[in-house]
């Protein structure tokens, strides 16, 4: 799987903040030592970046997630190539990058995590999102938002589509209904989950990591 950080931040936040190695060390000492392998790659460029996980003038953000690393993955890890054995996974920015990328690369990734995930991309206000990213094109914006794609793509018979989000998190939380219903909608395998007492935080992301892995394990047989 494929994890990405939220925005601001970087790949290191998932490990220090998200606790990511400890509960994969967890998971492997009760599962006969096999876990998921985790790639961090880094979709911003910078902390304070926003590509939005498309690819445009602020950087071809879609195309190092899709090609770039997963080359990387097949070149240097033992793993397998079918895409039910593959995933992409984050938190805020990376969550909706996931269910972007989930979606539109279905060939790819036959599972998606996202943790806390937008409605849509955003760079400043829609109509700066528009001019910065998409060309001026409000049609491309639209095309390229969870919702849109989860329609336009129906069905995803063959894809498990987790969705996490704080008690809390009234923004993000509603988003999170939005989208996991708009997956069981689509025909995902869809599972949504609530972190009790907690908002838009790394508590959210640990508690949806710590969930997410045993789902994920049970679809690649670990």
């Amino acid at each position: 799987i494929e994890m990405l950080s939220g925005q601001p931040g970087q790949p290191s936040n998932l490990i220090t903040s998200g606790a990511m190695a400890t509960i994969l060390d967890q998971f492997a000492a009760a599962h006969n030592g096999l876990a998921p392998i985790v790639v961090i790659p880094d979709q911003l460029g910078a902390s304070q970046l926003n590509p939005m996980c498309v690819d445009s003038v602020l950087g071809n953000s879609a195309t190092y997630l899709t090609i770039d690393v997963p080359n990387w993955i097949n070149h240097n890890l033992h793993v397998l190539s079918d895409r039910a054995y593959w995933g992409i996974g984050g938190f805020s920015q990376g969550g909706t990058c996931s269910i972007q990328l989930g979606t539109k690369y279905r060939g790819l990734y036959g599972s998606i995590l996202d943790i806390a995930g937008e409605l849509a991309p955003h760079h400043g206000s829609i109509p700066a999102t528009i001019a910065s990213a998409f060309g001026g094109s409000a049609p491309e914006y639209t095309a390229a938002t969870p919702l849109a794609l989860l329609a336009s793509g129906a069905p995803y018979a063959d894809t498990l589509g987790i969705f996490v989000a704080g008690q809390n998190d009234a923004r993000f939380g509603a988003a999170s209904v939005a989208v996991s219903n708009a997956a069981q909608a689509a025909g995902m395998t869809m599972h949504h989950l609530v972190s009790p007492g907690t908002a838009h935080d790394w508590k959210t992301v640990q508690f949806g990591i710590r969930n997410a892995i045993p789902l994920l394990g049970d679809r690649w047989g670990l």
